[in-house]
């Protein structure tokens, strides 16, 4: 249990220093597309490694993945449309008031389960989604408001992510492995391979991708896929209610870690900010792991 909460938490630190490492490519070395492509090229060559590992372990074929290429692809192109909106969100905001905003896929998940799987939305759960909302605001006005393109980015992001999960959950409970922690890990390697082989052909064949930047994103890629691997090796410790609640501390994790980039470093990524914007925008992470932590909670009770 100790080492499960422990990867939680520090999936969420992984998390919010890859949404700075990101804004840092996106203002000194390249475009969010530029970023996109060549950090999934070396995320991906990494996880086909690993991939490859687990099929051998397991002894399964490429045939016997047959009945999961359609919902594999279903959440690489959701997966990576949100995280092209999440990179050019970044620049247009810091990423201490994204951490927390990004826990508004909360919203997207209770719509989509209305409309999509008809889920029945409980009191509670209504509940979370108004706070939600409630920190959302808070966020978007802590520090000035975020612009137009980058609220709708944002929420693209979201429901990107939103999408990208729900086909997740098809995807690891089509995967021929009983184990759920095994099969949660090659759902991801194989997520992370695919977009890989897709991204480092982009890098490849366009002329705007160049051996220049892999050195400017490993930072970013590195840091993303251990928080990759640490949110899988938390869920598998902890089960995946509760590693989803840890995760959500995400939010209050970017806001502490802006302010000891502000304070601390000569870095331009985070600006130092009055004492009643941090405590806003502490108050706005607050709510939205809550409404996090609530809407899963009524759930399960």
């Amino acid at each position: 249990m100790v080492i499960g909460v422990a990867c939680g938490l520090m999936c969420a630190l992984c998390q919010c220093a890859s949404y700075m490492f990101s804004k840092k490519f996106t203002r000194d070395k390249g475009t969010s597309l530029q970023l996109l492509m060549v950090s999934h090229a070396i995320m991906g060559v990494i996880a086909a490694g690993g991939v490859t590992l687990l099929l051998l372990k397991h002894e399964i074929g490429f045939s016997a993945l047959k009945p999961c290429w359609l919902s594999l692809f279903k959440v690489s192109m959701f997966y990576l449309a949100a995280q092209f909106c999440c990179f050019f969100a970044l620049t247009k905001t810091e990423a201490s008031r994204l951490a927390p905003l990004l826990g508004m896929k909360i919203l997207f998940i209770a719509l989509f389960g209305i409309y999509l799987f008809e889920h029945r939305i409980l009191s509670l759960q209504w509940i979370a989604v108004l706070l939600c909302l409630a920190g959302a605001f808070m966020a978007n006005w802590s520090g000035g408001t975020v612009p137009v393109s980058g609220i709708i980015c944002i929420l693209l992001a979201c429901a990107g992510y939103s999408l990208s999960n729900l086909n997740t959950k098809i995807l690891i409970d089509i995967l021929p492995i009983e184990n759920m922690f095994m099969s949660s890990l090659l759902s991801a390697g194989l997520t992370f391979s695919s977009i890989g082989m897709v991204s480092l052909l982009a890098a490849v064949m366009l002329p705007q991708f160049r051996a220049a930047h892999i050195k400017p994103a490993l930072p970013f890629s590195l840091a993303w896929l251990a928080a990759m691997v640490l949110l899988f090796s938390c869920i598998g410790q902890v089960g995946p209610l509760y590693g989803n609640i840890l995760q959500s501390t995400r939010g209050v994790v970017g806001v502490m870690l802006g302010m000891l980039v502000a304070k601390f470093t000569s870095s331009d990524l985070e600006k130092r900010l009055p004492g009643t914007v941090v405590m806003l925008r502490v108050f706005a992470a607050i709510a939205i792991s809550g409404a996090a932590i609530l809407y899963v909670l009524a759930e399960r009770f």
